[in-house]
């Protein structure tokens, strides 16, 4: 096929869509240029790791009160991992190099300052609070001043501590389940902390195929998880009942509306063809809708590309960052917002 027929083709897959979704689709200020992932909310304002710039000032953290984009420190080193809010401060953890001489470290930010933590023998990928301590999931073994297996916890006052005899593998995910912490990642099922101890949450139905679960979210009081396997699942207390399939991964979650909103690698869902890496569930009708998509146009005629890492409700609008040049018929580069009518937020 010749570049120009090429081009055609975009020109109508994007008037098509324009057609369809511009209307609740747009793109986010201007000036910044990164991944947009991972994303935290903190002190009302949005904050945006894997970035290369903000505002013409290199950083790998940007900062979007609504209006703007800004940088909001440059003393940050590495690329960020995961971010939470604890206590009122911003923890981001960052990776700088690769391989063997690669260096993992946690910050907390004032909205000042960047203040550091500590360090990790590996990477840091998912971090979440309950009852006000910080819990550190990823792959190492032991950080800061402890040995620790895949995950810890930290608090201001207390410092650094063991969470029972840690995870049998590299964590991907963590989440608040019931008042319970449940933890997701490249191990075979996805595990609980019970008291002091961590047990596995039982796959008396579907299968977690060889773990990779990579989020979790709370919706309707059953929690969901997605990640490298191609279908939903969701823990209803007792069983993990498959909601799916898809055609590839999904990569990120989080409730809208009514509507549970995931993405990720896949470009089909049920029922559905060509949603193109991001679709809303209703389970109330247990359908999957398409949204317009999301699209990276590799050129030279090659396949239509992309997909979402990251997904969070910001100011009553969906936002959401990956690898994509067209959002839903818009042409945004790597982070867009999607807006629900004001009746079905």
């Amino acid at each position: 096929m010749k570049p120009i027929i090429c081009k055609l083709f975009l020109c109508f897959f994007v008037a098509f869509f324009a057609d369809v979704k511009a209307q609740t689709w747009s793109a986010i200020g201007s000036g910044a240029k990164g991944s947009f992932a991972p994303l935290c909310v903190f002190n009302g304002k949005l904050y945006a790791g894997g970035m290369d710039s903000a505002g013409k000032k290199a950083t790998h953290i940007a900062c979007w009160d609504g209006k703007k984009w800004t940088a909001p420190d440059s003393n940050l080193q590495g690329n960020i991992t995961t971010m939470a809010e604890c206590n009122g401060k911003l923890y981001a953890a960052t990776q700088i190099g690769i391989g063997t001489n690669a260096a993992y470290n946690l910050f907390c930010f004032n909205d000042t300052l960047w203040k550091y933590i500590g360090s990790a023998n590996g990477s840091i990928n998912a971090l979440y609070v309950m009852k006000g301590q910080l819990y550190i999931g990823g792959s190492f073994t032991h950080i800061d001043t402890i040995n620790a297996k895949h995950i810890a916890r930290y608090t201001d006052t207390g410092g650094w501590a063991k969470v029972g005899h840690g995870l049998p593998g590299n964590v991907w995910a963590l989440t608040v389940y019931r008042e319970m912490l449940y933890a997701g990642g490249q191990f075979a099922t996805v595990e609980r902390l019970a008291g002091k101890n961590w047990e596995e949450v039982l796959n008396t139905g579907q299968q977690v195929k060889s773990g990779w679960v990579k989020a979790f979210v709370n919706y309707f009081d059953e929690l969901y998880a997605c990640g490298e396997f191609n279908y939903l699942i969701k823990w209803d207390t007792h069983l993990w009942v498959p909601v799916g399939p898809f055609n590839a991964g999904a990569n990120a979650m989080a409730v809208y509306g009514t509507g549970l909103f995931v993405g990720g690698d896949f470009t089909s869902v049920p029922n559905v063809d060509n949603v193109f890496h991001i679709t809303n569930y209703q389970s109330s009708t247990h359908q999957w809708y398409c949204m317009g998509g999301v699209i990276n146009w590799a050129g030279d005629c090659k396949p239509y590309t992309g997909t979402i890492n990251s997904l969070i409700v910001y100011k009553n609008e969906l936002y959401m960052g990956g690898q994509f040049m067209i959002a839903g018929g818009t042409i945004t580069s790597n982070f867009a917002k999607y807006s629900l009518p004001v009746g079905n937020r």
